[in-house]
């Protein structure tokens, strides 16, 4: 028998070997399943699952702690202004501060009117077209050898009316028996140095009304009455504003309107007295005509 022969024999079959590449896929398809079913429904497996071994995956969300209610808002500090600060300012005032005329031409044409002085209307001088001015004159009765009383008023300034000056003279006037003016005369001083509103200047009329002459000059308006030396039975009354002085022009610039407010116009006096002023019913001869004040 040949050597070999045992060799040659037919050995016995064993088990036959699975390949790895089944076990890979057998386990990758394992993996999918599972990861279906505990990722399915939300996850609700899967944390079922962590939470049964002790362990949470997912932990609960942290929300932030309600807002604190606000505090309770304090009623607001209780501040009395004073008066002077949310008041209009005064007319009075402002003339004060700043010397201008409170009134225009026509305006104050029609206080005088309102006071039993009957002016004229606010038109253009017949001397010069760029004038415009209103007047009253009157003339008396003519008394022996005196100078017949009359009465003569103007107000001067621009076609926009922009007064310039106001002049009023008087010659002969009627007195009382204390040598005080007549309140009829007396009333048209009464109404030119009141519409203006310039307070500052406090003795004017006591002295116009005992005919003595005074002279007050403040903050670039000029106030005289003065008698005719040469004429003793003849007054001259001048009130002019002179807006060239110095401390005007500074205080004209300081309250400028390009850095305040402009001041409201003032309401015309309603105290001014209206009775008429008084004319003689009869005049004896022609009236004079008073000499215009220049």
């Amino acid at each position: 028998m040949p050597e070999n022969s045992s060799a040659n024999a037919k050995q016995p079959l064993g088990k036959p070997k699975i390949p790895v590449v089944f076990w890979l896929l057998l386990t990758i398809s394992l993996s999918l399943v599972m990861g279906t079913v505990l990722l399915s429904n939300d996850m609700k497996h899967l944390k079922t699952v962590s939470h049964y071994f002790g362990f949470e995956l997912f932990p609960a969300d942290v929300r932030p702690p309600p807002p604190k209610a606000l505090p309770r808002p304090t009623p607001p500090a209780a501040f009395k202004l004073p008066l002077h600060l949310i008041e209009p300012p005064l007319a009075q005032t402002a003339a004060t501060f700043l010397r201008t005329w409170r009134i225009s031409g026509p305006a104050m044409c029609a206080a005088l009117r309102d006071a039993g002085i009957a002016t004229s209307d606010w038109v253009a001088a017949s001397f010069n077209a760029d004038t415009f001015e209103c007047f009253f004159e009157h003339g008396g009765k003519r008394e022996k050898d005196q100078l017949p009383s009359s009465i003569f008023v103007i107000v001067r300034g621009d076609a926009a009316g922009a007064i310039n000056n106001m002049r009023v003279k008087i010659i002969n006037p009627e007195t009382d028996q204390n040598g005080q003016l007549d309140p009829g005369i007396l009333r048209i001083f009464e109404t030119m140095l009141r519409q203006p509103q310039w307070l500052d200047f406090h003795e004017t009329l006591n002295a116009i009304r005992d005919l003595r002459d005074i002279k007050e000059d403040g903050f670039g308006a000029s106030i005289n009455f003065t008698r005719e030396v040469l004429n003793p039975g003849r007054y001259n009354f001048t009130l002019s504003l002179d807006a060239t002085s110095g401390p005007q022009k500074r205080t004209r610039s300081y309250f400028s309107d390009r850095t305040w407010l402009p001041s409201p116009e003032p309401t015309a006096e309603n105290d001014v007295r209206s009775a008429p002023a008084s004319t003689p019913a009869d005049a004896e001869g022609p009236a004079t005509k008073p000499d215009h004040p220049h």
